[in-house]
């Protein structure tokens, strides 16, 4: 008799620990149709933006809404580090055409390190001024390339990401970086413009 309830009882624990591992998947499926839907709009976005910034960069027509700047140091162990920052900004403007503030919807940063170099670029929703999508590439020391995306939901939580790292040169870029990065970017431009 014991050993019938016990039977029982184990197979209602079995029962319960399926439905759990069901319930977790069918959550993982829908998480991932929305990430998959998210990722699609922001290549959607991505495209849009380049579009945009080669129109802005015509030498016949350049626009009034790019900034660059280049700026240096020294790091411990790496040496002289040079940045060059690019950032691509829309306006908010009056019907007179007065301009009243700039935002930044894209940046570009090209930088070396010690033997690395490094490109990343940053897309911004222009109603939110959140960070929708990071990239990073970098060229190491021998000859492999490191390679990392972010795809981010509205309110700025990851949707989706995409890295490929040489395991020789470890971990590249991780989101708490990139996130940090976007916004001392963002910072940065709106001291140097809308002061």
């Amino acid at each position: 008799m014991a050993n019938i309830k016990y039977y029982l009882y184990m197979m209602k624990k079995i029962q319960l620990l399926l439905l759990c591992l069901l319930a977790a998947i069918a959550v993982q499926a829908q998480t991932s149709a929305k990430a998959k839907a998210r990722v699609a709009e922001v290549r959607k976005l991505y495209a849009e933006a380049k579009e945009r910034m080669a129109y802005n960069d015509q030498d016949e027509y350049p626009a009034k809404s790019n900034m660059e700047t280049t700026y240096y140091y020294m790091a411990p162990g790496a040496g002289p580090i040079k940045h060059y920052v690019k950032y691509y900004l829309s306006t908010k403007e009056t019907d007179e055409g007065e301009i009243l503030s700039y935002t930044t919807y894209f940046v570009s940063d090209s930088y070396n390190s010690g033997a690395r170099k490094i490109y990343e670029e940053y897309l911004f929703d222009e109603e939110t001024d959140k960070l929708v999508f990071a990239y990073g590439y970098e060229e190491n020391g021998n000859g492999s390339k490191n390679e990392a995306r972010f795809y981010f939901y509205k309110d700025g939580t990851l949707a989706h990401k995409d890295v490929k790292v040489d395991s020789e040169w470890g971990t590249f870029l991780d989101e708490d970086y990139i996130t940090r990065t976007a916004a001392n970017l963002k910072k940065a431009q709106d001291l140097m413009i809308n002061n």
